[in-house]
């Protein structure tokens, strides 16, 4: 290795640019100094942009991936389901909108895989998301309240711009965890979105969360 190439190889570590380290095997040499620096660019980009990707869907919190071309629309099992509507949502204006979604459904019917398809769709179009499940969400902010930094929980829950509760109604909440779940979900009204999806028809649920577009 020569000192102009051992040189590049210690800049390109310390500002984290991954394709310089090995750009002797993206230059053609019969290509112009401009089109070799493209493409050095783009493929950097590239792998910035799927970095990033990766981290977002990890910081989400999905328990498994799901997409929306791996989802059976099942007219005799879901006949109220309007594949036209959900690929529609998968738009994602809805989050533009400041529109919240509600998913309401038996268990097994496929409400978590079309929520996190959406929560998919969101982070490859630049959005923050974030998956929790109603009675763990619940949990970690009774958690957070006697730990003292429950605001600071609610501050980052805000700040996300799609958040998803799954299966709320499948666990009966005590009082306590009721009020906490309702100042995320009130906080968040008309400011962000907000994905639930629940068993419960509603008629059984409690006033406060009425305010939500179903499918």
């Amino acid at each position: 290795m020569t000192q102009n190439e051992s040189e590049i190889t210690r800049l390109a570590h310390k500002m984290k640019w991954t394709v310089l380290e090995n750009y002797k095997k993206h230059v053609k040499a019969d290509s112009s100094f401009e089109e070799n620096l493209l493409t050095l660019l783009r493929l950097e980009n590239e792998q910035r942009d799927k970095a990033l990707l990766r981290r977002r869907v990890k910081q989400a919190g999905f328990p498994v991936i799901k997409t929306l071309d791996t989802f059976e629309f099942n007219q005799t099992m879901l006949p109220h389901l309007k594949q036209e509507q959900v690929l529609e949502l998968a738009l994602c204006d809805f989050i533009r909108n400041r529109t919240n979604i509600v998913a309401i459904g038996n268990s097994g019917t496929g409400k978590t895989h079309i929520v996190t398809a959406l929560g998919m769709e969101a982070i490859r179009k630049g959005y923050s998301v974030r998956f929790r499940r109603a009675c763990d969400l619940a949990t970690q902010l009774a958690e957070a309240q006697s730990e003292k930094h429950l605001s600071r929980m609610l501050k980052a829950l805000h700040h996300c711009q799609l958040l998803i509760v799954d299966e709320l109604g499948y666990m009966t909440l005590d009082q306590k965890n009721s009020n906490l779940l309702f100042q995320v979900l009130a906080g968040r009204y008309e400011v962000r979105s907000t994905i639930v999806t629940s068993n419960l028809e509603f008629s059984k649920w409690p006033e406060f969360i009425l305010d939500f577009e179903t499918f």
